[in-house]
């Protein structure tokens, strides 16, 4: 069982809490990542069970978790395709269905919203690492409640894991107020560099090579960094360009609305949500940079194929 490439908390906490359901219900699991489980999911009860070894003979059957596509597996795509039964347990709506059985709910807030109410249906008694992991996932796919896609199927899963043990408090204060120090000066770092369009509809900022070696940071220290972008007053997508270590960038993209940004990172190889998508795009960073941001204000002038939003 996995998830897709570069893991945020939901797709963590939905991985984790399904494989505790599914072995308290007597199956054998084995949770697996592409790539090291970042730091600043450690905290989540079962995290120190993930890996990045398959076992050494493959089962039967693989469940792939909040992954739009198959190619969001990475390095374990081919194993994982080459299964008897594969089923993708999704809630991107790009319709990049995969294996053998799917359940695809684009209405889902979160694929954690998902997963707690499969696990309902089985029958399973949450625990408390099971709600735990379950709260996360869905907390922070509504951006801690504050995106649209907050709705009363959300909340209500939410509370049913804080009946069963999940604590709120603890959650929010390991994901947003324990950062390491490297992480907030890459922050100041990524914020220096911030630049508007003329109309000021288009925010990013970018982080060079040179500035996670200034900040001492790593790349899983770019959590939340987009999100304050996403903050310039007046703006309607906001994007983070990071240049990794083999010269590719990768972007995180935010909207406001008016844009759909999975449209637009589909178009760069990447996908997620209308609202927060992601994708990676080969170097230089100054023509990545005109790329991607100059196909967001197409978009926002309303030209086709550059994801404009349907209304």
């Amino acid at each position: 069982m996995s998830t897709h490439v570069n893991p945020e908390g939901d797709a963590i906490g939905s991985l984790l809490a399904l494989t505790l359901g599914l072995e308290s219900l007597g199956m054998t699991v084995y949770p697996v990542l592409a790539e090291p489980l970042p730091p600043l999911y450690a905290f989540l009860p079962g995290a120190e069970r993930l890996t990045t070894t398959l076992p050494s003979t493959l089962p039967d059957l693989g469940i792939a978790v909040d992954c739009d596509g198959s190619g969001r597996l990475g390095s374990l795509e081919p194993a994982f395709l080459g299964l008897p039964e594969l089923v993708d347990i999704d809630h991107h709506a790009s319709g990049r269905r995969f294996g053998t059985a799917h359940w695809v709910d684009p209405r889902a807030a979160a694929a954690g919203e998902l997963v707690e109410s499969l696990l309902r249906g089985l029958g399973v008694r949450f625990t408390p690492d099971m709600a735990q992991n379950l709260y996360a996932a869905i907390y922070t796919d509504t951006g801690r409640f504050s995106y649209s896609n907050t709705g009363p199927r959300a909340l209500n899963a939410a509370a049913r894991m804080v009946r069963a043990g999940a604590q709120p408090v603890l959650i929010f204060r390991n994901l947003y107020e324990s950062r390491p120090p490297a992480a907030v000066r890459l922050q100041g770092e990524a914020l220096r560099t911030l630049q508007l369009t003329d109309d000021g509809l288009v925010a990013w900022a970018v982080l060079t090579r040179e500035a996670f070696a200034a900040a001492g940071a790593e790349r899983t220290d770019t959590e939340g960094i987009i999100e304050a972008v996403r903050t310039v007053r007046g703006i309607e997508v906001g994007i983070l360009f990071a240049e990794q270590a083999d010269g590719t960038i990768r972007a995180s993209l935010r909207s406001r609305g008016r844009v759909d940004v999975a449209r637009l990172a589909l178009a760069f190889g990447g996908g997620g949500h209308p609202r927060a998508a992601g994708c990676t795009l080969p170097g230089p960073l100054p023509e990545a940079t005109a790329r991607l941001v100059g196909a967001a204000h197409r978009a926002l002038q309303g030209e086709p194929g550059d994801g404009m939003a349907a209304h």
